[in-house]
């Protein structure tokens, strides 16, 4: 498997890729980099700039804070400082799924591209993103990855679960990947036979980088110290896990197969990147673009230690803004320096985002966003949840909307059945809401069988 030189992708073809999309993303990753060198005083200061900036911006052209201000009685020339943002009022999802076409900013709309998102919370909602918030989230994570001495160029693996990423590989897509030394695999399966042949190919293609959902890398990583395989055979630097919380054990598995750090990235498609990991373990927010606040169930801020839930303001989404936008995942405010030397703000850890696998008939491990993006391209679907509560049979429990196909039914269990490769038994129930877990968090899909198969198992 070729690989183009990291110099030209570095030099030539990443900036070339970034220009053709429009995106300033050069300019914004200069920027990110100055906010590395700033004291925490000077990062909440600019931080305030950036918000005030973007709250006259939401006020003057995007409907919903219009009317969500005027009704709260909100003044943005009262905010004086980020603990101001409190006085605010919150966004939940159901509010960007009923007034959608609202938060569109009118100066902005034409320049915009439409995101769907929901996967991990069974809540389809979908965003919009301008060229600057794209760019911003671009440039926020390759300024992170040069935390642990990534560039730009270095050869990268990415396993990835959604269908539209890894089954529209057409030959431009492919093209284009490898001129920015980008290879996409699928993380939808786990079978013995698929994780050997995907570290045979990985072998010859030698990543520097690994990037994926964090339960599919540690499924790689048990294969690869099953298989009794040198972690220097795959050569890389860095392996970055997204999507889902990291274990101690899952994390030293990872460390101990690949011979390499293991950092943490946390985001989200409709929030966008909100923290990244450094060397020394600090998950630290990615100031320049996004405040965060940790919320107590009584609306008070969390204190270092305190759990709350992550809200978080991109303070460069001017297109489509997110103010104060509740996330349904909870967090803790970390205390202290980080001994990285990095002034930026922390969570000390993210809570109740761990994605279970389903089992399949035939002992197969897939992974659960397989049995998501089933249901999220279908309309009419205003929640979902699936449950296995033995192998061959699923649940699958839907809060039904106007616009819910005729066939819809049909086409849950045909994807179902598709993607467990077995006819298994699938009963669909229509409800009028599906309760949350007790961390405040929507459990998308439950699988007792994937959890016994882990339990006992190191990392389970």
């Amino acid at each position: 498997m070729t690989r183009m030189n990291p110099f030209w992708v570095r030099i030539l073809f990443f900036p070339l890729h970034e220009a053709l999309k429009g995106h300033p993303t050069r300019a914004a990753l200069q920027e990110a980099r100055c906010w590395d060198c700033m004291s925490a005083e000077e990062v909440a200061a600019n931080q305030l700039i950036k918000l005030k900036r973007l709250l006259d911006h939401a006020l003057r052209h995007v409907p919903y804070y219009q009317e969500a201000f005027r009704k709260a009685g909100v003044e943005v020339e009262a905010v004086e400082s980020l603990t101001d943002l409190g006085r605010l009022p919150r966004l939940e999802r159901s509010d960007l799924r009923k007034h959608r076409d609202t938060f569109i900013a009118r100066d902005r709309k034409r320049t915009m591209a439409e995101m769907a998102t929901g996967g991990s919370t069974g809540e389809p909602v979908t965003v919009f993103v301008d060229k600057r918030r794209a760019a911003v989230n671009t440039a926020a994570r390759i300024r992170a990855r040069g935390w642990w001495g990534v560039r730009v160029g270095d050869p990268e693996a990415v396993l990835w679960a959604s269908p539209i990423e890894v089954g529209a590989q057409d030959r431009i897509r492919t093209l284009r990947d490898w001129f920015l030394n980008t290879r996409l695999f699928s993380a939808f399966e786990g079978s013995e036979a698929g994780l050997e042949a995907l570290c045979q190919t990985l072998e010859r293609y030698r990543p520097a980088v690994l990037y994926g959902y964090s339960s599919s890398l540690h499924l790689l990583a048990r294969h690869v110290l099953a298989t009794d395989r040198s972690s220097g055979v795959f050569g890389v630097k860095a392996v970055f896990a997204t999507a889902e919380g990291l274990s101690p054990d899952q994390r030293e598995d990872i460390i101990q197969a690949f011979g390499a750090g293991v950092g943490g990235e946390y985001g989200a498609r409709d929030a966008g990147l909100i923290t990244h990991e450094c060397p020394a373990g600090g998950h630290h927010v990615l100031a320049e673009g996004m405040v965060v606040e940790v919320v107590k169930p009584d609306g008070s801020p969390a204190g270092p230690g305190e759990r709350g839930e992550v809200v978080t303001t991109h303070l460069e989404a001017y297109g489509f803004p997110l103010i104060r936008y509740a996330t349904g995942d909870v967090g803790i405010p970390a205390a202290g320096a980080c001994p990285c030397g990095l002034a930026l703000p922390r969570l000390e850890s993210v809570e109740g985002r761990a994605t279970d696998f389903l089992v399949a008939p035939d002992g197969r491990f897939l992974h659960a966003l397989g049995a998501i993006y089933v249901l999220r391209v279908l309309p009419g679907i205003g929640a979902f949840q699936v449950e296995q509560p033995e192998t061959d049979r699923l649940i699958v429990r839907i809060v039904r909307e106007h616009g819910f196909p005729a066939d819809g039914e049909t086409t849950i269990r045909e994807g179902l059945r598709k993607l467990m490769r077995s006819p298994v038994a699938i009963e669909i129930l229509f409800v009028e809401d599906i309760p949350r877990a007790a961390s405040g968090k929507h459990r998308y899909v439950i699988s007792p069988v994937a959890r016994a198969l882990f339990r006992g198992d190191k990392g389970a």
